[in-house]
């Protein structure tokens, strides 16, 4: 009976041990599992506070751009750039991306370049380079002409513009466009802006003549490679008693002078060149030449001693051989006989700036 007992109470004590033995591995994992699981916690723990952080500050008008700052424009108006950009002054500052604005402001023909940054204050800088407007024409529909050769079409936002620019009448072979377009690389915008408008007016001796109409009223002559003396218009017009003349660039960089407009001269009887006999003097191209005289720069014709008004003369091939020096040499009293005459031993004249304006 006590073999019975003892064998019964050993097969009880077996499962309590193996369970006791299991309880601890069992907690065992769970210690492990919980260890492993501690960093994803935490970082879970991390994250949510940061995503709360996040929201909050979103939540808050320090999160919102406060000021969208508009520089480097001048044709282009301020609110026409920040519709370019579409960037709102609701929006979060830092949600913007400068390389995102830069490609929608850019997307523009009208701009060249555009930088885009985040400054303090939470202020969004666009600064911006206008292309270089030339002026505007009609072709099927109105466009504006940039200087790069460019053109944009003639929307509603850019009405404004075209009080500032000139209208452009023909050049509508593509290479006169671009010659049209590099000759106003040079001029100021200032100047383009006293332009009211731009044609072509072909003379016999330079088929390629631009004849510029300023706001002022006068007229400006020269071709694609002479057009930049314009810069030197508004310096001989102020000193032009008769505003009707008009004001030539030569063909030599510092010649600029005023003479009668071309289609004055076609309506008057025209006066011709002859030699010594009497004959009349054709140019290389068998046409006749047609004499033309100095003029001051108050616009007044210059006359000799003798009251005679002085001639441009001319070269072998017919071509006018103009004094660049004349004004200084006329008020010198060199042409006092009707033709440049320079005494022995007198000193060259150089005049500044316009030469002959």
């Amino acid at each position: 009976m006590a073999l019975i007992r003892k064998k019964k109470k050993e097969k009880d004590d077996t499962p309590e041990a193996v369970q006791d033995l299991f309880d601890r591995r069992h907690r065992s994992r769970i210690d492990q599992d919980f260890r492993k699981a501690r960093p994803a916690f935490i970082r879970a723990g991390i994250l949510t506070a940061a995503i709360l952080v996040i929201a909050a500050y979103f939540l808050m008008p320090v999160s919102r751009i406060r000021e969208i700052r508009i520089t480097g424009n001048d044709y282009l108006s301020a609110d026409y750039i920040r519709s370019l950009s579409r960037v709102s002054a609701n929006g979060w500052y830092y949600l913007t991306v400068p390389s995102f604005v830069k490609s929608r402001v850019e997307d523009d023909p009208f701009v060249e370049s555009c930088k885009v940054s985040l400054e303090a204050g939470n202020t969004i800088r666009i600064d911006v380079k206008e292309k270089k407007p030339v002026g505007y024409r009609y072709d099927e529909s109105p466009v504006i002409l940039f200087t790069d050769s460019s053109a944009a079409d003639l929307k509603s936002d850019y009405l404004d513009i075209i009080a500032r620019i000139p209208m452009i009448s023909g050049f509508t072979d593509a290479e006169q466009t671009r010659l049209l377009c590099k000759a106003f690389v040079d001029i100021d915008q200032s100047v383009i802006e006293d332009m009211s408008e731009i044609s072509q007016y072909p003379l016999s001796y330079d088929e390629e003549t631009i004849r510029v109409l300023m706001r002022s009223g006068g007229y400006f002559i020269a071709n694609y490679f002479s057009l930049h003396k314009i810069k030197y218009y508004n310096e001989v017009y102020s000193q032009m008693r008769d505003k009707s003349m008009c004001i030539y660039a030569g063909d030599n960089n510092a010649t600029v002078f005023s003479m009668a407009c071309p289609w004055v001269s076609k309506t008057a009887e025209a006066e011709y060149w002859k030699d010594a006999e009497g004959n009349l003097i054709l140019n290389e191209k068998g046409e006749q030449i047609i004499v033309h005289y100095y003029y001051l720069k108050d616009g007044s014709q210059a006359l000799d001693g003798s009251g005679n008004p002085i001639r441009i003369p001319i070269d072998e091939k017919g071509n006018e051989v103009r004094d660049e020096e004349f004004d200084a040499h006329y008020e010198a009293g060199y042409y006092s006989s009707g033709v440049l005459q320079i005494p022995e031993g007198a000193a060259e004249i150089r005049t500044p700036g316009l030469g002959n304006a």
